[in-house]
């Protein structure tokens, strides 16, 4: 008996360095959804309220109240502090998608002015994603590339490059994902912006929290780079505060009022 459960736990350990150590990009990212908890666990949680604050180099900050129901990617936030977004349009500020439309009111008046529902499309989907994007890395119509590894800051990493398939979001981004090889969590991103013209790619770097055994991405901050991952001198940081997983949300609050 011994030696079985030696020669297993053997088995089990060279199975274990080469899970970590494929090459295969699929694998890899297979491996990063594990890490975080699992994409069924994540979806079973159904829904999150948390707060959110988002500051620009300057100092200055945006923060909201933001819920999100899983099934459909419903997202809804209530602004409390409006540095820029939209700062000259005094007044309470909501956002909402109701995994359709997205629209806006101020003052509790939908508005039907372009930019504002232009910006709150943009921010309703990209918030959500960002929120779940390592549990959406297996979805369909995204497909990868392995790029090799890289050592950074003494960290091995291996990179993996996510692409789209034609028609697979309002935009077709790059992502390369830092996939450190003991955790195999996204420590770090390159990623480009195509729904404002960003070509040029764009460093995120994440600090993970666990909420209800799921790791989740509460603190990020981002700049600009190139290809080869160079930090920048100037940081924008996105922070996410009082995490509830499983809360009860009505689907109601992300209709537009009078629809």
């Amino acid at each position: 008996m011994l030696f079985r459960a030696l020669f297993c736990g053997v088995l089990f350990f060279h199975a274990g360095i080469a899970f970590a150590q494929s090459k295969d990009p699929r694998i890899i990212v297979e491996s990063v959804v594990k890490a975080m908890g699992g994409q069924d666990a994540f979806y079973a949680q159904k829904s999150v309220e948390y707060t959110y604050i988002y500051g620009d180099p300057d100092g200055k900050m945006d923060r909201s109240t933001e819920r999100y129901v899983f099934d459909g990617e419903l997202s809804w936030a209530k602004y409390t502090t409006r540095d820029l977004l939209f700062p000259e349009r005094k007044g309470t500020f909501v956002q909402g998608y109701d995994g359709n439309t997205a629209w806006a009111t101020i003052d509790g008046k939908i508005t039907n002015d372009e930019e504002v529902l232009r910006r709150s499309d943009f921010l309703r989907k990209t918030n959500f994603y960002w929120f779940a994007m390592m549990f959406k890395l297996l979805d369909p119509g995204l497909f990868y590339t392995y790029e090799g590894s890289k050592i950074v800051d003494g960290v091995s990493y291996d990179l993996v490059r996510v692409a789209f398939d034609d028609g697979v979001g309002d935009a077709s981004d790059t992502y390369i994902l830092y996939v450190n090889r003991r955790t195999r969590m996204v420590d770090r991103f390159l990623f480009t912006v195509m729904d404002f013209g960003r070509s040029d790619p764009l460093l995120m770097l994440v600090e993970y929290e666990e909420v209800n055994g799921i790791k989740l991405p509460a603190k990020r901050k981002y700049g600009p780079s190139d290809w080869d991952g160079t930090e920048p001198g100037e940081w924008t940081h996105e922070i996410m505060k009082d995490i509830k997983l499983n809360v009860p949300v009505k689907r109601a609050i992300f209709q537009a009022p009078g629809s």
